[in-house]
């Protein structure tokens, strides 16, 4: 068959099937200096990560760039933003990125200089920035400032090269708008001033990185620190609100601007000796520089007038640190000495290197965000960029640690994995806010782990050792967030339980409602049954004590029993029979189970098939034959129609919404159209889904949600449900589904409008009526205080005359710290109700302790 021939049976022409013909792609060639790029800026991105390749890096790369700078743009721009890359997001690496860029100044002055007038046209773009309202950044983007102070370091490494009047005079202007915010308000803090203030004098040592023997750089750097010292004031506030522990704190409470100052002089002390213990000392591979590179121009900041309204760091477009110096910036331990056998195994906050380290993982951690495996792979390889001897050797235990102190008490104990571990989880326990969702910190900490899981599981350890210790004063929302973490944790060490010491608890509390460990460890538990589609893991892995909490009823199955049974006379209830997740009213043995079924058809037609008439005559048929065993008949409606609706969208809450959307109208006729209480009704519409779903309480609370979306719930009335005295006890100060129910219906408040302030109210009087009831319970005198007990680990505890007193401690202790984390969550929405219930308070609160501390946090949050 010819060509042609085949073309034509198959309807082909010449222009079809040129269409269609595979192509076959040229092999481009690149270009030289496009592949030099490709090879070259990963070896910068990556530059002091071997030790012993480093000397040859500089070496190569410095000779590329002295040799190439200044002939092409595209290597130009390449080069500056790689270095601008690593300079902001990895700043352990800026020594390596400046020594190179001294030895390129020695060599091509041009390109050295071109390097430095990049820099400093960034400073100059980020000081005009940081006044700019429809300034859009990021969620990798630091903040303006702290992008100053990253570029300021650089530029302080480069005092080889650069005139030491020009750089002090950088220094002195950042010091002086510091100085001028800060006086401002001679009575409260400003937050930019001291965010400025704290960052520039972190940065002095640097200016000696290279310059060590300068004494006319040591002079002026002395000068500017006795300035600084005689003219910026530190205002401290330990603001009780945001405080980590409710009561005795396990560490000293400091902030980050009362120790940078003692810190930095120490550093600069004594030849500088620490100094030289701390950074490398790469002298020999300096070469000779004049030291005359100087800045085109005076660099402008912006004028005290233009830069207040942004001082207070508050808004959006702040950056994520800038925006978390917005409330005092307080030092946060986890690995704390005694726990460790009585020495430091994290370097201490109070030394200049305590606080570098901290500064530069938060660098890390914020800036990289878009590249987590990064984030996880650079968190444990901080050490190589500082001298060698500053920390063990990755992996060692506290036991090795014990043993060597033994032999010898000057040996190391610092361990990098638990800088880098205290450094993320000061992120994730950050108050009031954190800079990003809690999804990619509990990411990052499970990668950190993963890449090295026999030096990082046990300090992880160490960690929920800690906060479980310590966990009766933790502050309540932190609670939540360690038994997130936690959680997420245990399921990936495969639901493995580790920690049967804590065994003892629940043989003293297992009675206990409020006790804050038994609270934590049922919680745990739940979520873990919850994380996992195979029960049996987390199951096998508990001791035989724990195994009593695997039940994930939110009330007593002998509860749910009652609340059938008071919707009949003269019938019983018998639920032995009935499947977890399945519709009661369904039985065989419930009268009307065939109506129920007919509802069940109804509620399954698609909606173009299915009439609302269809719907008021089975309600009919219910009535005319059953209303003589339903003694409430309209609330009863109201709970089977509700549990048919969910029943029918049971297998997933997708599926849940779906019916609920699609049936929205026909319900709302119908329950509009009963002889019911509004409230009443609400009420019901909850209980019947909480029944319904009382194994699992979360898809119940997800599911109230969409009939609150629908129109047929209201938020108070979800709020009342959640702190409602059930059987005696108030889930809603304890169970951990029924907290973030009220968490997540305030800020879904936020959405629809920030300035109703009507819910918050609401919330916050029903935690002071339970803080009264409670206190009355305990018979306690209005001017008396009440001190929560800490019970020691080998305490025996009498479970018939002293838990039920300790159990209504506990109690007062979660409503009062529920209200504090209230408060400041929704600071802006207490700020607007502040008066109104400052004014209140006497009345609202009999009790005058817990009034005076409710008081202050009401007087602390105008300042959040």
């Amino acid at each position: 068959m010819s060509d042609r021939k085949r073309r034509a049976d198959f309807g082909e022409d010449d222009e079809y099937r040129q269409d269609f013909r595979p192509h076959v792609q040229k092999r481009q060639r690149v270009p030289p200096v496009v592949q030099l790029c490709k090879e070259m800026m990963p070896d910068i991105c990556t530059i002091g990560e071997s030790a012993k390749a480093f000397e040859d890096d500089i070496k190569f790369l410095s000779e590329a760039i002295v040799n190439e700078y200044g002939h092409e743009e595209y290597f130009n721009n390449a080069l500056l933003s790689t270095f601008l890359a690593v300079v902001l997001e990895q700043p352990q690496k800026q020594p390596a990125i400046s020594l190179l860029t001294i030895v390129v100044n020695a060599g091509n002055e041009v390109a050295g200089k071109s390097i430095v007038n990049f820099f400093y046209e960034k400073l100059q773009k980020f000081c005009n920035d940081s006044t700019n309202p429809d300034l859009e950044l990021e969620s990798n983007d630091t903040g303006c400032w702290n992008k100053i102070k990253l570029i300021m370091r650089f530029l302080s490494l480069l005092s080889p090269i650069l005139l030491v009047d020009d750089i002090i005079t950088l220094y002195k202007k950042l010091f002086d708008l510091a100085i001028e915010l800060n006086n401002l308000d001679s009575e409260k803090r400003n937050p930019l001033a001291e965010e400025i203030y704290t960052n520039t004098m972190l940065n002095v040592p640097y200016l000696f990185y290279f310059s060590r023997s300068n004494e006319n750089l040591k002079e002026k750097t002395n000068e500017l620190i006795t300035y600084v010292e005689s003219n910026f004031t530190i205002r401290s506030t330990n603001f009780d609100i945001l405080r980590e522990y409710n009561f005795d704190s396990p560490y000293n409470i400091a902030e980050l601007p009362q120790i940078v100052l003692p810190n930095v002089k120490n550093v600069l002390a004594n030849g500088m000796e620490q100094l030289n213990q701390l950074f490398y000392d790469w002298s020999y591979l300096l070469p000779e520089q004049s030291g005359d590179q100087g800045f085109n121009d005076a660099l402008s900041l912006p004028s005290i007038q233009d830069l207040q309204p942004f001082s207070q760091l508050a808004g959006k477009n702040i950056g994520s640190v800038d925006s978390t110096w917005r409330t005092p910036a307080y030092i946060f331990h986890v690995y704390l000495p005694r726990s460790s056998g009585d020495f430091d195994t994290v370097v201490p906050i109070d030394t200049y290197a305590g606080q570098l380290f901290k500064d530069i993982y938060i660098d890390i951690v914020e800036s990289l965000e878009f590249n987590r495996k990064e984030v996880a792979k650079q968190m444990v390889s901080l050490n190589l960029f500082f001298k060698e001897g500053i920390f063990v050797e990755a992996g060692e235990s506290i036991a090795d640690l014990i043993a060597a102190r033994e032999e010898n008490l000057l040996a190391p104990t610092y361990k990098i994995e638990d800088l880098a571990i205290e450094t993320v989880l000061s992120l994730v326990l950050k108050l009031p806010n954190i800079s990003h969702p809690f999804a990619y910190f509990y990411a990052l900490l499970v990668d950190i782990c993963q890449n090295s899981p026999k030096a990082i599981a046990p300090v992880f350890g160490r960690a929920f050792r800690f906060f479980y210790h310590n966990i009766y004063k933790l502050d309540f929302e932190l609670k939540l967030r360690f038994l997130d973490w936690f959680s997420i944790q245990m399921s990936n060490f495969n639901f493995s339980w580790k920690w049967n010491e804590w065994e003892n608890d629940s043989v003293r509390f297992n009675k206990s409602f409020y006790n804050p460990r038994i609270t934590f460890i049922r919680n745990l538990i739940r979520k873990e049954l919850r994380l996992t589609s195979n029960p049996v893991d987390v199951d096998g892995s508990l001791p035989e004590e724990f195994k009593q909490y695997l039940d994930t009823s939110y009330i007593s199955l002998e509860s749910v029993q009652k609340f059938y049974q008071t919707l009949f006379t003269d019938f019983s209830v018998d639920l032995e029979d009935v499947r977890r997740n399945d519709l009661y009213f369904k039985q065989e043995n419930v009268p009307f189970a065939e109506i129920t079924v007919e509802l069940l058809d109804y509620i399954h037609k698609q909606n173009d098939a299915r009439t609302y008439t269809e719907l008021e005559e089975i309600i009919n048929k219910l009535k005319e034959g059953h209303q003589s065993i339903i003694p409430d008949f309209d609330r009863f409606v109201v709970i089977l129609v509700t549990q048919a609706v969910v029943h029918s969208g049971s297998r997933s809450l997708s599926h849940a919404n779906k019916y609920i959307s699609d049936l929205q109208e026909d319900l709302k006729t119908l329950f509009n159209s009963l002889q019911i209480d509004e409230s009443v009704k609400e009420t019901a519409i909850i209980e019947a889904v909480m029944s319904y779903w009382n194994s699992n309480s979360q898809n119940g609370f997800l599911i109230v949600d969409a009939f609150k979306f629908g129109g047929m719930v209201s938020s108070n009335s979800i709020y009342s449900f959640c702190l409602a005295d059930l059987e005696g006890n108030i889930h809603g100060l304890t169970d951990v589904t029924a907290i973030d129910t009220i968490f997540r219906t305030l800020s879904q408040q936020l959405d629809t409008d920030a300035a109703d302030t009507a819910d918050f109210e609401l919330v916050f009087e029903k935690l002071c009526l339970i803080v009264n009831k409670t206190v009355e319970e305990l018979e306690i005198q209005p001017e008396d205080q009440i001190v929560i007990p800490e019970i020691e680990d080998d305490t025996p505890v009498d479970p018939v005359t002293e838990v039920p007193r300790l159990d209504l401690m506990w109690k007062y202790s979660s409503a009062v710290s529920f209200t504090k984390s209230l408060v400041r969550k929704y600071s802006d929405q207490f700020k607007l109700l502040n008066e109104k219930l400052s004014n209140g308070l006497e009345v609202a609160i009999p009790h005058v302790p817990t009034r005076n501390i409710f008081g202050k946090w009401l007087e602390e949050v105008k300042d959040l």
